[in-house]
């Protein structure tokens, strides 16, 4: 037993992972004094003296904030608030930053002793830093980026690298007056736009500098500002959007530019003859849009939805020293994040490339989701003035040849005395046939038909029952005759195909029954042609 029980004490051991653990060392309670402080509500008499908190009560003053809440809010009212004119950011509003710190005081010291001072021709030295400031660089590096700064300045564009680039910036950023604030941002597009390739994928981030810079000294949008920067930028793009003259024809092209879901240059019909027909009435419906939307001369304010908001810290990722940090609101139209505004762009122009269409005369058509009542109106209108529809003229055969004729019956309308001639000539044609073959005698007495002459009523329609052939189509169209074009418009909203669309299905079944189409347009409304409105009967 006792063997059995040493063996099972020997498991439990070896299970016993605690055991493997390394022992606790004790905790033993500090030597160090503790000073406690009495904090009264005021009853006492010795008030005063209690709630006086002593030197050594360091764990009490850690925990006290360093600002009131009301001090907080005095923070957070606006350092600026303005509208900007000629701009598609509507209001701007400056918050300074919560909170100051002197982390780039010497930075900006440096960068103000530095502003005058001329560079001197000096050899390239290569210089890097995550973060670059002056107190990094060494004699030689400095040097260099002086002597590359009087170039830019002159419009030269030497060797350089991020490094000094971003260096310039954060320069420009804290050093510049608000009276040399237009120079220094003219200063900034340029270098971006001269060392693309060597700023590459830090561009977005760069551009944002430059738009918080603007935005921070109340400037203008530029009046130019490099396409291929443009298409780099992140939020705030709508800010270097600028339209001379602020012109609804200047913003339409823009909109198409920037701020389209589709591309109507991409469409199989907008072929080398057909382009600038295309160019031209796009643009000018879109123009016509963008005037029934711009209330009171203010470009897009019209528009269904509201602005859209965005707030941010400026210069992020930048050297900046706390006088110049802000935060900045702004309310902006917005074309790069606005999907409803794409989309709205976007079925302007298919609704304008489907009216094309039907001016050359191609059948089929774009789906337009949610155009409004009031902007399909203003196409309309554009459209009748500018670009009406040509009537689709059926082509004729080509001429047949010579030989071809003699197969063909002649073309003659019913008429009941060559109905008569005809049937007596195949009388006589009969008697000489029964004269010719004697041994063959016909003993079947032929009794003529009788042929009387019928009312209009029982003469069959020529071309067939166009009514029937017309399908859900009819009851509208009918009605169109008769002076009414609403059932066909409201055929139209319930199927979900534009006007346009149902008209062309309409005249692609009469081509096919009479030879000509049915429905004609003019002046902007549709009518039954007056050649078959007694088919319609």
């Amino acid at each position: 037993m006792s063997d059995d029980k040493t063996k099972k004490q020997i498991l439990d051991e070896f299970w016993d992972i605690s055991a493997l653990v390394p022992a606790r060392k004790p905790m033993r309670p500090s030597a160090k004094s503790v000073s406690t402080v009495e904090i009264s509500d005021g009853t006492n008499g010795n008030d005063s003296a209690q709630n006086k908190l002593t030197e050594e009560s360091t764990v009490i003053k850690r925990f006290i904030p360093p600002h009131s809440a009301a001090e907080f809010e005095v923070r957070r009212e606006p350092e600026e608030c303005y509208f900007p004119d000629n701009s598609l950011i509507h209001k701007v509003t400056l918050y300074k930053e919560p909170s100051s710190y002197e982390f780039y005081a010497n930075f900006c010291a440096t960068a103000k002793k530095l502003w005058n001072q001329k560079g001197e021709p000096s050899m390239y030295a290569e210089f890097f830093s995550y973060s670059p400031q002056y107190d990094q660089m060494n004699h030689w590096q400095l040097s260099y980026y002086l002597w590359w700064r009087e170039n830019v300045r002159n419009g030269v564009y030497i060797k350089t690298n991020l490094c000094y680039i971003y260096l310039y910036a954060f320069e420009l950023i804290n050093a510049s007056e608000r009276e040399e604030a237009e120079r220094s941002r003219e200063l900034l597009i340029n270098v971006g736009e001269n060392y693309n390739d060597v700023i590459r994928g830090a561009m977005s981030r760069y551009i944002r500098w430059i738009s918080d810079f603007s935005l921070i000294n109340k400037l203008q949008p530029p009046k130019s500002f490099p396409e291929k920067l443009l298409v780099n930028a992140g939020a705030f793009k709508e800010y270097f959007v600028r339209i001379p003259g602020n012109t609804p024809e200047g913003w339409a092209r823009a909109l198409l530019t920037y701020c389209c879901s589709y591309d109507y240059r991409r469409s199989k019909f907008a072929t080398k003859d057909n382009i600038a027909l295309y160019d031209i009435h796009v643009h000018g419906a879109l123009t016509e849009v963008v005037k029934k939307l711009s209330e009171n001369g203010k470009i897009l304010s019209g528009l269904p939805f509201g602005d859209c908001k965005i707030s941010a810290k400026a210069y992020e990722g930048a050297v900046c020293s706390s006088s110049n940090r802000y935060i900045i609101e702004a309310e902006y139209c917005s074309f790069s994040r606005s999907h409803e505004l794409r989309f709205l762009v976007g079925d302007v122009v298919k609704y304008a490339e489907n009216k094309i269409r039907a001016h050359i005369s191609v059948k089929s058509r774009l789906t337009v989701y949610s155009l409004p009542n009031d902007l399909r109106e203003v196409i309309d209108l554009y459209f009748v003035n500018n670009l009406p529809n040509v009537r689709r003229i059926v082509k004729k055969q080509s001429k047949p040849e010579e030989y071809e004729a003699l197969y063909d019956l002649p073309r003659k309308k019913l008429d009941l005395h060559d109905a008569d001639k005809i049937e007596q000539e195949s009388w006589n044609t009969t008697k000489e046939l029964v004269e010719a073959f004697e041994e063959e005698r016909i003993t079947e007495e032929i009794i003529p038909i009788e042929t009387t002459q019928s009312t209009d009523d029982n003469i069959s329609d020529e071309y067939g029952d166009l009514v029937s052939a017309l399908g859900e189509y009819a009851e509208a169209v009918v009605s169109l005759k008769n002076g009414s074009s609403a059932p066909l418009y409201e055929l139209s909203r319930n199927s979900g195909k534009p006007i346009e669309a149902l008209v062309d299905a309409v005249n692609e079944i009469s081509v096919e029954i009479i030879g000509d189409i049915l429905i004609e347009e003019n002046d902007g409304e549709y009518a039954v042609i007056e050649d078959y409105a007694d088919m319609l009967n």
